[in-house]
Order: C-alpha cells, then structure tokens, then sequence
C-alpha cells in the first residue's frame, strides 16, 4: 500500500504564523477592552481555544473578556488579514506540498479560520495546490480531536490509513494517530508515527535536509510495500 493523500497543517507547518497569530489575537483583545495583557504571556497561551483563552486569561491575570467568541474571531480575522504579508512561507514544506500535489490531492486540516488560512496559502502560493481546506469552522472539535484530518479524508474520498500527515504540535500529531493516519512531526522528521507503531523506516533521507541536500520528495515518508 502506498499513500493516496497528503495532509498538511497550516500554522507552523506550511507558513510560520506564531508572530502574526499572536499580534491579531492580542489586538482583538485589546479591541474588547483587555488593554494591558503582556505579549510575553501571550506567547503560551492557548489562542486556538477561545474557551481555555478565557479561563486563563481569567487564572493567570485575572482579566474578563465580555465579547463573544465570534466577535473576538472576526476582530482577529480582519488584524490578521490586513497584515497577511506578515506571514512567512516554510519554503521546505511548500516545495514539499508542490511535489506531493504532482502525486496525489493535497488537503489542509487547521485549526485556524477559514479565511485566514485561504489568504496564508495563497500567500504562500499554494492555492492552485490544495484540494481541501478544513478550517476550525468546519469541525465541532479542534485537535487533538481527529475531526479535522476524518473531515479531509472524507473530503478527499480517501481512506484514512492512506492519508500521510504533516504536523507540528502535539495536539496535531495526536489528532492525526486518533484519525488512523500516519503523521510526520515535522519537529523531528525522520520519525513517522502510525496508529499502533512507531518506525522511522519510512525512507532514507529525512524531511528537512540540512543545506545542500537534494530537494524535498513526499516518497521520503512513502510507506514500503
């Protein structure tokens, strides 16, 4: 068997997004009246989980934030959206996702919004490359729940055991194993993780070689017959 699909994570796999992230978030806050949260703190805090935001904003700093979610997510958006070129393709993993397009459909699964990972990847050149985006609006669940990656294999028509992933979190790897799929941790990318094992006998060059190296190929994680 030999992997059909490729899905990939937007933020921090595709295009480094951490800057940007935290500046739409802490400028939605201080549009809804939080003026004085440290950026510092910012840095740990978990912006994808607008009910854990809240908690913690309310644990650590005893702030209150009285908007509702869906006016904190379009205030972000627009912040977000007015500075996309702030947004830095991961060369490596574009050229990646090029080469595995050329093999097979090519899907995001993101906990992001829509909007915003539509306008990063056209930043980044890949709109004409991804067949499937599955944005935090499409699933009732973020990761580490496996709605995002189940959501792309049905939208790719693929069975989830042919779908290879690329992640950088451990949510997301987490949630990809939970959908049945292998995964690359892109942080330690010699090491593909199945449901069941873990090998790194998946090709013999890793996925981010040093300078120099030939380019990237998605048969380096191919699985072997």
């Amino acid at each position: 068997m030999r992997y059909a699909a490729w899905i990939f994570d937007f933020d921090g796999t595709l295009v480094d997004t951490g800057d940007l992230n935290i500046a739409a978030v802490h400028a939605a806050l201080t549009e809804h009246g939080l003026h004085d949260i440290p950026l510092a703190w910012m840095r740990t805090a978990p912006l994808a989980d607008l009910t854990s935001l809240r908690g913690q904003l309310h644990a650590d700093l005893g702030a209150r934030l009285e908007c509702t979610d869906a006016d904190l997510v379009r205030s972000a958006r627009a912040h977000w959206l007015a500075n996309a070129h702030r947004a830095v393709p991961i060369r490596r993993m574009v050229a990646l996702a090029r080469a595995a397009a050329r093999r097979g459909p090519v899907a995001v699964a993101s906990a992001n919004d829509g909007a915003i990972v539509r306008t990063g990847l056209a930043a980044a050149g890949l709109s004409d490359v991804v067949t499937v985006v599955v944005a935090r609006e499409d699933v009732a669940h973020l990761k580490p729940a496996p709605d995002a990656f189940q959501t792309a294999a049905r939208r790719l028509d693929v069975p989830a055991e042919r779908c290879l992933v690329y992640e950088n979190t451990d949510e997301g790897v987490t949630a990809a194993r939970a959908a049945g799929m292998h995964v690359v941790d892109i942080r330690n990318p010699g090491h593909t993780a199945g449901d069941d094992r873990d090998t790194n006998d998946w090709g013999d060059e890793p996925l981010a070689p040093r300078a120099g190296a030939r380019p990237l190929n998605p048969d380096d994680h191919q699985e072997r017959s």
